[in-house]
């Protein structure tokens, strides 16, 4: 395991919710600020929810499994998991800014403060918005500050303390994130001078505990209720999603691109939906020219009799994702890590097809704010 620990951890508690969870990591993942880690903590998903988050095959993902035991249970995981010096907390509906990050750091260094804080949209299924924005005025010190999932960091030090003190109230109704985060802020604030600043020799002496931006850097989405696409059709719309948010970041990274295009390229195939497939495997080709196999592949939907027996929707023998799979033989792949109730003892790397982390049986006293998670590891993990 790398000593270096990243700037930032977000975490990502979700259960089937395979349509979105794609897109909330390829958001984090898509930020000009790069030196981050995603835990995606899945609450004993029955849906493709796995599958989709290691569809991004990137080594700064890690995917964590526990039985189902409440969103309060596998954000608290996730924290007690986090190798970031900072982390935050976010919803699977949740879409970030390609900024979010980076302003959220700069924001940091800039003032010394201990929590940082910045603004959102919420957008409502009638296709209206409310914008929501820390308050620097507000009488009320909580009010200072959004704490809506993804709008705030912290020290991850400080989130864990916040979890293992006497009788933190993740059991609550409210979003746990929103839950924990307040708890933080409020032992903050109880800790401040009257001047409503902390001892910082790094920033002149004093610095604020609290800083904020008005800058709305998160959308969030109202939960949609229909059912959720399923087998090829729910592999395009993750791709097409993850294209979407590639697309609003200034320097969109090649091999994730291309990994996504060839996911959404290849179910388009076998859909026989040749058009979207040409489409996505040019986009797959533009992103790594020098990938053959990508070539090969749009060759080959040119040729409809050929692209139908290649990409046969009946061959039910055939890995849902064995061929966008092999799309990353070169490229970075998800990673696992396997920890004992003690400390750390193996990283693994994993393929989407890989079952990597299994969290099994969870027990949790959210009163006292604890929680305890047996992880194991599969025994062959598969390998680009």
């Amino acid at each position: 395991m790398c000593d270096v620990r990243p700037r930032f951890s977000v975490v990502i508690p979700v259960r089937d919710r395979a349509d979105v969870i794609g897109r909330a990591v390829t958001g984090v993942l898509a930020q000009t600020f790069a030196d981050v880690e995603v835990l995606v903590v899945d609450d004993g998903s029955t849906d493709d929810t796995v599958a989709a988050a290691r569809a991004v095959a990137d080594a700064r993902v890690r995917v964590l499994r526990q039985e189902a035991a409440g969103p309060a249970t596998a954000c608290a995981n996730g924290l007690r998991e986090a190798r970031g010096r900072w982390a935050t907390v976010i919803d699977p509906d949740t879409e970030v800014s390609a900024l979010w990050l980076a302003r959220l750091g700069r924001l940091a260094d800039a003032s010394g403060a201990r929590f940082v804080t910045c603004g959102g949209e919420q957008h409502h299924l009638d296709g209206s918005l409310t914008r929501i924005e820390p308050r620097a005025a507000s009488a009320d010190p909580l009010g200072r500050a959004c704490l809506r999932p993804g709008a705030f960091a912290t020290s991850t030090d400080l989130l864990v303390a916040a979890l293992d003190r006497e009788g933190a109230p993740l059991h609550a109704e409210a979003n746990p994130a929103t839950v924990l985060a307040a708890e933080v802020l409020r032992s903050l604030l109880a800790d401040e001078p009257a001047d409503g600043t902390v001892h910082d020799g790094d920033h002149g002496g004093a610095a604020p505990v609290l800083a904020q931006t008005p800058e709305r850097l998160v959308r969030w989405n109202d939960r949609v209720d229909d059912p959720p696409a399923e087998g090829d059709e729910l592999r395009l719309a993750w791709a097409f999603a993850a294209l979407d948010v590639l697309a609003r970041t200034p320097i969109p990274d090649a091999e994730l691109l291309a990994r996504y295009a060839t996911i959404g390229g290849v179910a388009a195939a076998r859909l026989r939906r040749r058009a979207d497939a040409r489409l996505l495997f040019r986009i797959a080709c533009y992103a790594v020219p020098e990938a053959r196999k990508q070539w090969a592949r749009l060759a080959v939907s040119f040729v409809p009799p050929l692209a139908d027996r290649i990409w046969d929707p009946m061959a039910d023998d055939e890995p849902a994702d064995d061929a966008t799979a092999d799309a990353t033989e070169d490229t970075a792949t998800t990673e696992d890590t396997a920890i004992t109730e003690d400390t750390a003892t193996t990283e693994d790397t994993a393929t989407a097809e890989d079952d990597g982390i299994d969290l099994t049986g969870p027990t949790a006293d959210l009163t006292a704010g604890t929680a305890t998670v047996d992880l194991t590891v599969d025994d062959e993990p598969a390998t680009a």
